[in-house]
């Protein structure tokens, strides 16, 4: 037993803390759940925080006015709290403050001009290095100065050596910004391929240059296709980024973007939920609310709006635009709210009428530093009241302006800054964008107290902790600059009318309907010539004496498609195959094989990747990572357009399994959106996409999802062929059209006729299949020459050709040897249709004229799309057999010349209607759909020396200055050496008359 004592102890202690424990408790959790209601402020600080509307100097008369309920629940007490505090961080590394750098602030003068070099490297989180450009759909730079280059350190390698001295700091390169226009980004979203060859390109650009990220500054998108369109880009942007940081083992690149704070413009042109959720943060910016394009005075960036603004001007807050991201979808702690260290100006109709919402005739005068009309740098405001503007602090707005004779100046100082920096403390979210770095006094030489960086020094303080030395000091305008005094008038209440009596007398719009009678030319789309792909392969030219064969050795008019196999990969990207023992190097060979459409320009040459040799490992390797297969794909098409091939053949042998399925599908629909995007925006015709695949139902079934594969494939090019070989111990036909009635129920599998009618049954359709024929046989070693006929023992592979110089395999021309020789015979199989000749232990099974006709004859009745010839090479291209040059391929195009193909298929790549026609716009037809006024320049396709400028939807040709030609990447009008397609322009036929 406790003693007594002991026991009253242990019972008293256990019944105080039942007793404090529960109150502490729910202490704890109603500060941690609850914010400070308004409405609980004391008299004394409600008069502090609401008494004024405007606060002069303290000689100016304050007269009281009304607060406005609507907003006060998110104002808060600290707007009268110097404080510096860092509660409430967003994330593990506290709030951020994103830093935008304008390249051209480099250009201004005297104290103006600005240098990576003047940014302190622990100032900002993040810096945003604004803007980069496009040419040719892939991101670049865009002032001569941006890259390194003749050894003179780039502004891209200057602010990134700012990470020396703070490794944490992260830099993003921007694209876009307003005068980059919306039509630029409303071409590179437009299509999968235009937004993948951007992302391409991008990603390289980003790393090459130490950019930790990528900033889209859309400005604006709008309408149903650009809010798809923007949604499009960011997710395929992160989803590449995510690959590619898998793949290269780094740290993901970034993905921000900067957002508008108009009500149109975010409800016309941003499905927000989805935006947030592909971006890192969200560069909201709130600024520009007022500006020189009004004709009434209004701040540049209020905290809240006033009460003399209209119901509509009200929505134009800081306040209302965070919270109306927010009501649409976005994430507080992603919302990254955007602090101008500018002010925008207007000139005053009446300088006597200088509140807010007063008359202008337009924007201010242009700062002497950043010389635009309307606009001045932070360091231009400050010199303008030290030198006798007059300050005022509007408490409604929570913003101060500036009056100097008929100039208005809204902008923000460091009381308005802190008291946004609460504000974004008090609501959650995420921390401060600045525009710009490079606007704030950088040098702490001109607004007073010698502190470097005043308004994003006070954020870092506010948000961050950092203080910016122990006698930094808030500049007091109230104190330093001049006062005016201002009256204010009682507005009569507003007249509320009913919405319904509004509606009531609009009319309605009428849908104007076109209807076009397109019968008047129908072209009969259901039939088209039969195909003859003929591959041709690259060791071929390797081959001694007569069997050696070059593209010079093909009649270009005997197939309609040649396929050069092989190329290969490295790095998994397309490349050409290297072969030390090659007769010429790959490229070499390719200019010859395409030197044929010289000869014939209806020919179309495909390049093939993978193969037997090449195996299925790469094709697994590719696509086990999206961001790999997605750039596989994208610099293909470089690669095909480079050398001029006209597509792609893919010769995975084989996909196996149910990823490998689904990853050959994913990678033919990938390379087919791709080609169907890059025609589009190139404007010439679309690369095809065929792909070899097996003809054993085994192989089928274990690696292909047939109906999805045919959506893709222009041509399903089947390998009916190596049925039997030299791996087998019995002899067996290479390619026979039927099987023997004697045959395994097995066996009756292993024929052209099967493999064919098999891959129909799947869901192919009959017109893609080319069906493959054989140029060359499959020999063996008999075991007992008495026993000769399908089926008999055998103990492996015949004899090597003399030039093909392979065991079990011989050429049709090698062939026509071996039947010339004494003893042979040759017999024909009147089960399979097909013949096989044999001569003492050696057995041949092969193609023939006559087997081939035949399988023609079949051919055409089933109603496939056409042949595939392995290898052309392998025909007797010299004419040595006896019955001319391509004896074979010569006899198939024969039998098949009066053939047509029915085109019954319909695929989402296909018409929806076989007999409907295609109806395109001009692709030199330029539309103007710029936005709000804004300038963009476009080529005249028909005339290198004429451009056309949009000034907002009004369009202007414009000529170029003589002897000058337009440079689309560049925007000017150039030299013609430096404009591809533009070297020997022709002038514009003049003006009839």
């Amino acid at each position: 037993m406790w003693p007594p004592t002991l026991l009253r102890w242990a019972v008293t202690t256990l019944l105080i803390l039942a007793v404090i424990a529960p109150t502490s408790d729910s202490v704890t959790a109603v500060r941690r759940r609850l914010r400070k209601p308004a409405k609980v402020s004391t008299s004394v600080s409600s008069s502090i925080s609401r008494s004024t509307d405007q606060v002069l100097s303290a000689s100016v008369n304050r007269p009281k006015i009304r607060g406005r309920p609507t907003v006060a629940s998110r104002k808060s007490s600290a707007a009268i709290d110097n404080s510096v505090t860092t509660d409430h961080h967003k994330d593990k590394d506290g709030y951020k403050i994103v830093c935008y750098y304008t390249n051209w602030s480099q250009y201004r003068t005297k104290i103006g001009k600005f240098t990576p070099e003047d940014i302190q490297p622990d100032l900002c989180t993040h810096v945003i290095f604004a803007f980069g450009w496009l040419k040719k759909g892939k991101l670049s730079s865009f002032e001569s100065n941006d890259e390194t280059k003749d050894g003179k350190t780039g502004l891209y390698d200057r602010i990134n050596a700012l990470k020396k001295a703070n490794p944490k700091l992260k830099t993003l390169l921007a694209i876009g910004g307003w005068s980059f226009g919306t039509q630029k980004f409303k071409e590179m979203s437009a299509t999968r391929y235009a937004r993948q060859t951007f992302i391409y390109s991008a990603i390289p650009y980003l790393r090459d240059r130490n950019f930790d990220g990528l900033d889209v500054d859309w400005e604006y998108p709008k309408g149903g296709d650009d809010k798809k369109n923007f949604v499009l880009l960011l997710k395929e942007l992160r989803e590449a980024f995510e690959a590619e940081a898998q793949e290269v083992k780094k740290p993901r690149l970034l993905l921000t973007a900067a957002v508008p704070v108009g009500p149109d413009n975010i409800k016309s042109g941003y499905d927000v939920p989805a935006v947030a959720s592909y971006l890192d943060f969200i560069n909201l910016m709130a600024y520009d609310f007022h500006g020189k394009w009004e004709r009434e005075t209004g701040h540049n960036a209020p905290l809240y709006s006033p009460s003399s603004d209209s119901e509509w001007r009200k929505q134009l807050s800081v306040d209302h635009a965070a919270h109306l991201w927010v009501k649409l979808g976005a994430p507080k702690d992603k919302i990254i709210v955007g602090m101008p260290t500018y002010g925008r100006t207007f000139t005053l109709s009446n300088p006597d009428n200088f509140k807010v919402n007063s008359p202008a005739s337009g924007g201010g005068k242009a700062g002497e530093y950043t010389k635009e009309s309307g606009f001045l740098a932070y360091y231009e405001v400050c010199e303008i009241l030290l030198n006798g503007g007059a300050y005022v602090w509007d408490d409604e707005m929570k913003v101060p302006y500036a009056i100097s004779g008929d100039q208005w100046i809204g902008f923000d100082d460091e009381k308005s800054i802190r008291n946004k920096m609460r504000w974004i403390k008090d609501n959650g979210f995420g921390g401060a964008m600045v525009w710009t770095v490079d606007m704030d006094d950088f040098s702490g030489d001109v607004c007073g107290n010698n502190v470097k960086y005043p308004l994003i020094g006070a954020m870092r303080e506010e948000l961050r902790g950092i203080s910016r030395g122990k006698d930094a000091k808030d500049v007091d305008w109230s104190s330093v600059a001049a006062s005016v005094v201002i009256e204010v008038t009682e507005k009569p209440e507003p007249i509320k009318i009913s919405l319904s009596d509004v509606l009531s007398k609009v009319k309605k719009p009428v849908k104007t309907m076109i209807v076009r009678n397109n019968n008047a030319a129908i072209f009969d789309k259901n039939k088209r010539e039969p195909q003859i792909l003929c591959y041709l392969t690259a060791w071929s030219s390797k081959r001694p004496s007569a069997g050696r064969f070059m593209p010079e050795d093909i009649d270009p008019k005997l197939c309609t498609h040649v396929i050069y196999a092989f190329a290969t990969l490295k790095n998994h990207k397309l490349a050409e195959a290297d072969d030390k023992d090659a007769f010429l190097a790959a490229a070499d060979m390719y200019d010859k094989v395409i030197a044929l459409r010289e000869k014939n320009p209806n020919l179309k040459i495909l390049l093939a990747i993978g193969g037997w040799a090449f195996g299925s490992t790469p094709f697994k390797e590719l696509t086990s990572n999206v961001f790999r297969m997605n750039q596989f794909v994208y610099e293909a098409i470089e690669f095909l357009r480079d050398y001029q091939f006209n597509g792609l053949d893919v010769d995975w042998e084989y996909p196996r399994g149910a990823d490998d399925r689904a990853a050959y599908v994913s990678l033919l629909k990938e390379l087919r959106q791709a080609f169907e995007g890059e025609a589009k925006t190139s404007g010439q015709p679309r690369l095809l996409l065929s792909a070899a695949v097996p003809a054993s139902f085994e192989a089928i079934a274990a690696g292909y999802d047939v109906p999805e594969i045919s959506k893709y494939l222009d041509f399903i090019n089947v390998m009916t062929y190596d049925f039997h070989g030299q791996w087998e111990r019995q002899v067996g036909h290479n390619s026979p059209l039927f099987p023997l009635e004697s045959a395994t129920s097995y066996q009756k599998k292993l024929t052209v006729d099967y493999s064919a009618r098999e891959w129909v049954r799947q869901g192919a359709p009959k017109e893609k299949l080319m069906i493959g024929m054989p140029t060359y046989g499959r020999s063996f070693t008999l075991v007992n020459e008495t026993q000769f006929d399908i089926g008999a023992p055998a103990s492996g592979g015949g004899q090597a050709g003399k030039f093909t110089n392979e065991a079990g395999f011989m050429s049709y021309y090698e062939i026509c040897d071996f039947l010339r020789e004494d003893n042979t015979t040759l017999v024909w199989d009147n089960e399979q249709m097909v013949p096989f000749a044999y001569r003492d232990d050696q057995w041949v099974g092969f193609d023939d004229e006559r087997s081939l006709k035949t399988k023609m004859a079949w051919l055409k009745e089933e109603g496939f799309g056409g042949i595939m010839v392995w290898s052309i090479d392998m025909d007797d291209f010299r004419g040595s057999c006896g019955t001319g040059k391509y004896p074979l391929i010569t006899a198939m195009k024969q039998e098949l010349g009066e053939y047509k193909v029915r085109l019954e298929y319909d695929g989402p790549y296909e018409s929806s209607s076989p007999n409907g026609q295609y109806t395109t716009k001009d692709p030199n037809e330029v539309t103007c759909e710029e936005e709000d006024g804004h300038i963009s320049y476009h080529p005249d396709k028909a005339d290198c020396t004429m451009y056309y400028m949009c000034e907002g939807e009004r369009k202007h040709h414009m000529p170029c200055p003589q002897n000058l030609v337009f440079n689309y990447n560049e925007n000017v009008c150039d030299w013609p050496e430096n404009v591809e397609g533009c070297t020997h322009h022709t002038q514009a036929p003049a003006a009839r008359r």
